[in-house]
Order: C-alpha cells, then structure tokens, then sequence
C-alpha cells in the first residue's frame, strides 16, 4: 500500500467536519465514566476552533463505502485526536446515508481494544457505540474502565448509558469488580453503578456473589449489597459472613463504615440469630 493510498483515504476523515465531530463525541462519552469536569460530558460544536486533525493509520488498509455508509480501518488500526486516542485490530464508522453531512451513527472497535483519553483508559475485545442512543459497551474477558478514580472491571460486558447525563448508569457483568483509591473492593457478578454529571460515583448495587474488602483486610461475602460513596457505608443481605483477622461473624444482614473500619452484623427481621466466632 503507497504512502499516497493512505493519505488519500486518510483525506476521506479528516476533511469532513461533521466526521470530527462526532469522533470527538465518542471520545469525550466512553471516558465521562470517571472524569470530573461536566465539560467531558458535551461534545464541542463544528465550528469550535478546538477542533483538530483526526489521525487514522492501519497496517491493512483505510476504506469510505459510501454504499454501505461506512469507514474502515482495518490491521493495527489507530484513531487520534488530541489527547484522545483507539487502537484495534478494526475499527468501522457507520454514518447516516442521508444528508450531506454524513453524521457518524456507530461505532465498532474490535480485536485488543484500547481506548485512551488523557488518563483514563478503557480495555476490551469490542468497543459497540452508539451515538443516537448515547450508549456504548465494553465486551471481552477482561473489560475494564481505569482512571485515576479508580477501575470497574468484567469478564463479559460493561455497559456505559449516558442518556441522563445527571444520573450516568454502569452495568458491569461477568466477575465483575470495582476498586477505588482508596482501597475499596467490590465485587459482584453483576455491579450496577451511578454516577452523577461532575463524574463522582454515587452509589453501586452488587447481585450474586458478592463481596467487599476494606484497606485493612477485611472481607464480607453476602447475596448482595449496596454502596453509598457521600456515606462510605455498604449494606448487605443475604447469607452475610465477615472475616476479620481470623474472627468470623455470620448473619442475614450486615452494614460496614468504610471510613470507620466498623463491620456490624445484624439479624433478620424474623429475630434469626446472628452468630460468631473469635479467635483468641
């Protein structure tokens, strides 16, 4: 393939002002996840002179069909702009046939997916976004989300929603993990999180196998819980169990104060007993 080849194709994306913008766009939402400015969560307009020089490169080949409505970018292929970047084995754009501005719809990323934006990064097999829905999702074995915040993590899927950008809803599914700073572990076989518009977490509800671990050790396995980031505290029901440096206190519910190091397990509202055992 000819140096001119590329750059021809390559000529086809980064003229079109629309293609920009709605590549940005991607950008900007798939890592609003874990960013704290509301500004990561709107996109610049067309004629914002912010916008740069989309950067495509792929070892096989750049195609435009236009009687699919589509951008390829297939062997190695890499999307740049500013500080935002995708890497995959293939990456295709789909935009709208009809009108002249060819606004980009979806998104495919597929084969060792890496998305960077500044500090944040997001991992996974497939990276599937839609732009008319404002959802996209995250598929492989080892999905993950990372930013300096923290990382939420699943074997099968992460789901990122940003229809209310006030109240943005992760579903993570599959061995699915969250971990903060601060050392705070939680996990689930499926976690669902909300986070508010600045890009704080506010809550995460974890079902089936879940679990939590605080900074100093502690661990808690319950049927599921819920974790209120303003409080630090995490709720658990169902078949709870807490160990703690060899001690074991068992019940149906459980309530732990991360910030305090205080696990309190409390009996089910049939009176059953709670029970324990202490190491000497």
């Amino acid at each position: 393939m000819t140096r001119q080849f590329l750059q021809s194709q390559l000529a086809i994306f980064t003229n079109n002002g629309s293609c920009r913008k709605q590549f940005l766009y991607l950008g900007v939402i798939v890592i609003g996840l874990f960013t704290s400015s509301v500004m990561a969560q709107t996109p610049l307009k067309s004629g914002d002179a912010k916008l740069s020089t989309i950067t495509i490169e792929a070892s096989e080949f750049l195609e435009w069909n236009q009687t699919d409505g589509t951008y390829i970018a297939k062997g190695n292929a890499y999307v740049k702009q500013d500080q935002a970047s995708i890497e995959a084995e293939h990456i295709v754009a789909h935009y709208a046939l009809r009108g002249e501005s060819r606004d980009i719809t979806r998104v495919v990323a597929s084969g060792a997916v890496t998305y960077v934006e500044g500090e944040n990064t997001a991992k996974g097999e497939k990276l599937e976004y839609d732009l008319t829905t404002k959802l996209y999702v995250l598929t492989g074995k080892n999905s993950s989300v990372t930013s300096p915040r923290g990382t939420v993590a699943a074997n099968k899927s992460i789901t990122y929603d940003s229809t209310n950008l006030n109240n943005l809803k992760v579903i993570a599914i599959g061995e699915a993990s969250y971990e903060n700073t601060n050392g705070r572990n939680i996990f689930g076989n499926k976690l669902i999180a909300f986070i508010a518009s600045d890009g704080t977490l506010k809550t995460i509800d974890a079902y089936d196998n879940t679990k939590v671990i605080t900074a100093d050790g502690t661990i808690a396995t319950s049927d599921k819980l819920n974790y209120v980031a303003k409080t630090s505290l995490a709720n658990l029901n169902g078949n709870v169990e807490i160990l703690d440096k060899g001690n074991i206190m068992r019940g149906a519910r459980a309530e732990i104060d991360f910030d305090k190091e205080i696990s309190k397990i409390l009996s089910s509202p049939s009176g059953k007993r709670v029970s324990g055992t202490l190491s000497p």
